[in-house]
């Protein structure tokens, strides 16, 4: 490989449209202008927090698989966001629109959610790029619409925090770094394993949307 070799940026590029599509969704800007309905909203939190879990444990596995220790560093630091400030953000919007604990603990899931856990899963069952290139992409789609909606300011805590988890210097310092170890772990693969891990960036990237359209359905 080229020493400016970015897969991650080609392939951002190769999904340009379905990327677009996600970041710029109805969805996000709705969120934006704090006029989500709490029902859309509600549902899609139900659904994310179902596979918070998995994802926990994904980035669990990228510490443990990272081979240096400044990886290993960038999503540790991530593990405890994700099981802190972001848990409890869940938690608070729960109580505040009135979501029942059977669908906290147990919701029936919607297609998305489940073809999403399942990619996690298969991502988990291989090695570090492969963990990394369901990550970046589910990571950086949502830096993207959250930069772009991080001037607006809704007024309720579930909007505004749910942006200000997704923006500003750390968040976008995090997408950088799992871009550079994605980058780099992607220079090692041989020709299979680049194809396997771009297919899963790709799915990911069209899940992305997916999910942002079944919250209305």
């Amino acid at each position: 490989m080229t020493p400016d070799f970015s897969l991650s940026a080609a392939l951002r590029m190769r999904h340009f449209d379905a990327w677009t599509r996600a970041t710029t969704h109805r969805f996000v800007q709705e969120l934006g202008a704090g006029t989500l309905d709490d029902r859309v909203l509600g549902g899609y939190l139900v659904q994310d927090y179902a596979f918070v879990e998995e994802l926990a444990t994904l980035v669990g596995l990228a510490v443990a698989r990272a081979p240096t220790m400044a990886g290993k560093r960038l999503f540790a630091g991530f593990a405890a966001i994700l099981t802190s400030d972001e848990n409890t953000y869940f938690e608070r919007c729960f109580d505040s629109l009135g979501i029942a604990p059977s669908d906290r603990a147990d919701p029936a899931l919607w297609p998305e959610s489940r073809q999403f856990l399942q990619l996690l899963r298969e991502a988990g069952e291989g090695g570090y790029a492969d963990i990394l290139s369901v990550l970046l992409p589910a990571e950086w789609i949502y830096l993207d619409w959250g930069e772009a909606e991080s001037a607006s300011k809704p007024a309720r805590f579930e909007h505004s925090e749910w942006i200000a988890l997704h923006s500003g210097p750390g968040f976008a310092g995090f997408v950088a770094g799992v871009a550079r170890e994605f980058d780099a772990a992607a220079g090692m693969l041989d020709a299979a394993a680049l194809d396997r891990v771009s297919d899963r960036f790709g799915r990911m990237v069209e899940l992305e949307g997916a999910f942002f359209d079944a919250a209305y359905r």
